[in-house]
């Protein structure tokens, strides 16, 4: 399935809304780790966390990353239980049923980008298979 084919020219590529439910609904099954960035076009804490995102990304070079603008997702959040933007979700494809998994919240936000890179990155190993 082409969705899960990792741009080359960009550390993390946009998906839209049906290559979201794909991941999420178990449609694809050849076994990839996913990571997912649900964001907001307005959202300054979005934004802030993008190119932190992105240098994360670069230290995964076996793992897809991909952004998702919620301005796509209405009923998403209540569906896969996730509160607010920016959210991260871990997806391990390729089973009977994906592996789907969203970052908590952090007790003590980032000032700047809610999420604190070293979080991200302990979460992402975390989850790893």
């Amino acid at each position: 399935m082409t969705v899960l084919l990792k741009d080359m020219k960009m550390a993390v590529t946009r998906i839209n809304r049906r290559n979201l439910l794909q991941i999420l609904e178990g449609k694809v099954k050849d076994p990839h780790e996913v990571v997912i960035k649900f964001y907001g076009s307005n959202c300054h804490l979005c934004h802030a966390l993008k190119d932190r995102f992105v240098e994360i990304s670069d230290e995964y070079d076996d793992l897809i990353f991909y952004a998702f603008n919620m301005e796509s997702g209405a009923g998403l959040e209540k569906k896969y239980g996730f509160q607010g933007i920016p959210s991260i979700c871990y997806v391990r494809t390729g089973g009977l049923k994906p592996v789907v998994r969203f970052m908590e919240e952090p007790k003590k936000p980032h000032k700047e980008t809610w999420y604190h890179p070293t979080g991200i990155r302990v979460f992402i190993n975390n989850n790893r298979s």
